[in-house]
C-alpha cells in the first residue's frame, strides 16, 4: 500500500468518515461542515468535521524557506486540500533562508502583522526571534481545536527532534516539528567496490564503511581517491566539504567534526534551549585545535574548487563525478538518485556520520557519530489576532499531520518529522536495501529516495551522537566567523592554533566576554 492510500495516523477517523476523501488527495480529508465561532466551547463541535471547519474564511499567509517539504505542502495547499478540510485560504510564501530571516525579522519587530505563520529553522531563527512566538501550550491540550492523535510528546517525533525545534531560551513550546535536514554520509560505492583490492592492498584494511567508520578511515578514502586522481582524471577527488557563501553550512560541516571527538561543544549551555548569555566559548582549547587539523586534512583531499562549493554546489559536484564522499544533508538523496547517469545517480551508499578516531581525541571523552541538524519547527506569530491565532494552531496540526507528511514524502521528497512516517510499511519498503558493515548503510532503488536515510538519521539523531546547539541570540554572527576564519585556513593563510583562537577572540567580543 503506498502513503497516499493509507489512513492518516494523526487526522481521527471520525473526520475522515465525516467528509471523505477527495481523489486528488486520498490522504487528506475532504470535510464539509457549518461555521462555528472561533472561541466555541468543545461541545459546540457535533464533531470533528466541525472542529477543522471552524475558522472557515479565514485567510493565513506562511512566510518558509524554500525547503523540499515546503514545496511539497504549498502544492498540496494549493490543490485546495487544507481548504477542503478546514474552509481555510493559506498564502505559501518561499525564499531561501538568508532572505526569509529577514522578511520575517521585520514583520515580527515591527507588528505589522503580515505574517501569520512562521517556519523556525532551529538556530538561525529560532535563535533570534524565538520571543515573538506564541506559546503552543494552552492550544496542544484545548479540546476545541482539532489535534494530533499522536500526541507531541517527545516519542511521536524522530529522536531528539522536539529538542531541537520546539523551544529556545525557556520551555515555552514555540514551534513543533516541522520539516528537517540531518547531516549522513555519502559515498560513490561503486568506487569503494571497484578500488577496494588495490586500497585493501596500500593500507592493510578493507575499504568498506558503517558506523564504526572514523574520520581516519575517511581521511584514508579521501586521499587515497585523490592519489587516483592524479594517475587517472576520470576518478572523483576524495572529500566534499561546505566552504561556500553559506556560513552556517560550513558551521555545521566543521561541527560535525569537532563534536565526534569527545562531544566537543561550542559553549557550556543547554543545547536544548540555549542561552541568551552564553558565556567564553570554548574555541581555542586543545580540542578544537586538533579537530582543525583534521578538518584541514579532509580539505587537502578535495577538488581545487572546494572553496566556492557550498551546501547546494557541493552537492552538485558529487553528482557530477568530481568528489567521492560527503556529509550532506539528508533531503539531498532525492537529487541524488534522480539520474543514474550522473556521477553519484543511483551509486551512492547512504550511512551515519563518520565517528571520531582515538588519534584526534584529546583526553577522555566519547567518540560518538557526530550529527547535526536544521530542524525547522513552524509556530505563530503573537501579535496577530486571537482568532487567526487559533486558525494557523490548526495549519500546524495539519501541516505536521503524519498524514501530510507521507503524502509530502511522494511529492516533494519531503523530511518527515513524525516518528511514525518511516514505519509505515510503503515507506520502510523503500527504505532500500543494506549496505556496508554495520545495520544503518543502505542503497536504492527506491521508490521515496530520502527514506534511504531514515536507518542513518534514526541513529545519528540520536543521544550521543546528536548535536543540538548552540541557540545563541547572535548565532548568525557567530557562524559568520566560524565560516570566515575556517576558509582563512583551508586557503592556507593561517594554522589550526591560530584559527581556532581568532575564533574564540571574535566570539567572545561578540557576546561581550
Amino acid at each position: 500500500m503506498s502513503p497516499t492510500q493509507s489512513t492518516p495516523h494523526d487526522l481521527s477517523r471520525r473526520t475522515l468518515l465525516g467528509g471523505g476523501l477527495a481523489a486528488s488527495a486520498a490522504l487528506l480529508a475532504a470535510c464539509s461542515g457549518g461555521s462555528s465561532t472561533s472561541k466555541a466551547p468543545a461541545s459546540a463541535f457535533a464533531n470533528d468535521a466541525d472542529r477543522w471547519m471552524q475558522a472557515k474564511g479565514t485567510k493565513l499567509t506562511f512566510i518558509t524557506e524554500n525547503t523540499p517539504p515546503s514545496t511539497g505542502i504549498k502544492k498540496i495547499v494549493e490543490r485546495g486540500d487544507f481548504k477542503k478540510l478546514t474552509g481555510i485560504d493559506v498564502e505559501v510564501l518561499q525564499f531561501d533562508l538568508p532572505v526569509m530571516l529577514q522578511k520575517a525579522e521585520l514583520d515580527l519587530q515591527s507588528g505589522t502583522k503580515a505574517y501569520d505563520l512562521i517556519y523556525g529553522q532551529d538556530k538561525p531563527v529560532l535563535s533570534a526571534l524565538a520571543d515573538y512566538y506564541v506559546d503552543l501550550k494552552d492550544y496542544l491540550t484545548d479540546t476545541s481545536l482539532p489535534q494530533a492523535k499522536e500526541g507531541y510528546g517527545d516519542d511521536t517525533w524522530l529522536p531528539n527532534y522536539a529538542a531541537v525545534a520546539d523551544y529556545a531560551y525557556t520551555k515555552r513550546t514555540i514551534c513543533l516539528p516541522y520539516d528537517s535536514a540531518d547531516s549522513v554520509f555519502c559515498y560513490r560505492r561503486d568506487l569503494f567496490e571497484k578500488y577496494g583490492k588495490q586500497f585493501a592492498d596500500q593500507y592493510g584494511y578493507a575499504m568498506k564503511y558503517g558506523p564504526d567508520s572514523t574520520y581516519k578511515n575517511v581521511l584514508d578514502f579521501a586521499g587515497f581517491f585523490k592519489k587516483l586522481h592524479a594517475s587517472d582524471s576520470t576518478v572523483p577527488y576524495g572529500m566534499g566539504l561546505h566552504l561556500g557563501q553559506f556560513a552556517w553550512t560550513t558551521q555545521l560541516d566543521v561541527q560535525r567534526v569537532l563534536y565526534s571527538h569527545g562531544q566537543w561543544r561550542d559553549f557550556e549551555i543547554d543545547d536544548i534551549l540555549g542561552s541568551k548569555t552564553p558565556g567564553p566559548t570554548n574555541w581555542g582549547n586543545e580540542q578544537s585545535i586538533k579537530g582543525l587539523e583534521l578538518y584541514k586534512a579532509l580539505y587537502d583531499t578535495s577538488t581545487p574548487d572546494a572553496l566556492s562549493l557550498g551546501t547546494v554546489e557541493v552537492a552538485d559536484a558529487y553528482n557530477a563525478g568530481k568528489i567521492a564522499m560527503l556529509s550532506q544533508f539528508h533531503e539531498f538523496a532525492s537529487s541524488f538518485e534522480a539520474d543514474s547517469s550522473a556521477g553519484g545517480g543511483g551509486k551512492t551508499a547512504y550511512d551515519v556520520c563518520p565517528k571520531g578516531d582515538a588519534s584526534y581525541l584529546v583526553g577522555g571523552g566519547q567518540l560518538v557519530n557526530g550529527t547535526n541538524c536544521g530542524i525547522a519547527g513552524i509556530g505563530i506569530n503573537s501579535s496577530i489576532s486571537d482568532e487567526k491565532k487559533r486558525a494557523a494552531y490548526i495549519f500546524c496540526v495539519w501541516s505536521t499531520s503524519a498524514a501530510v507528511q507521507q503524502e509530502n514524502l511522494g511529492i516533494s521528497g519531503g523530511t518527515p518529522t513524525r516518528a511514525s512516517v518511516p514505519e509505515v510499511a510503503a515507506i520502510k519498503d523503500a527504505q532500500g536495501k543494506p549496505y556496508g558493515t554495520g545495520s544503518t548503510g543502505r542503497i536504492g532503488p527506491s521508490k521515496f529516495p530520502n527514506a534511504l536515510t531514515f536507518p542513518a538519521i534514526t541513529k545519528g539523531m540520536a543521544t550521543p551522537n546528536a548535536i543540538l546547539g548552540p541557540k545563541i541570540p547572535k548565532f548568525n554572527q557567530y557562524v559568520t566567523i566560524v565560516a570566515t576564519e575556517v576558509q582563512k585556513l583551508c586557503a592556507g593563510q593561517s594554522s589550526p592554533e591560530a584559527c581556532a583562537k581568532s575564533i574564540k577572540t571574535q566570539t567572545d567580543q561578540l557576546n561581550g566576554v
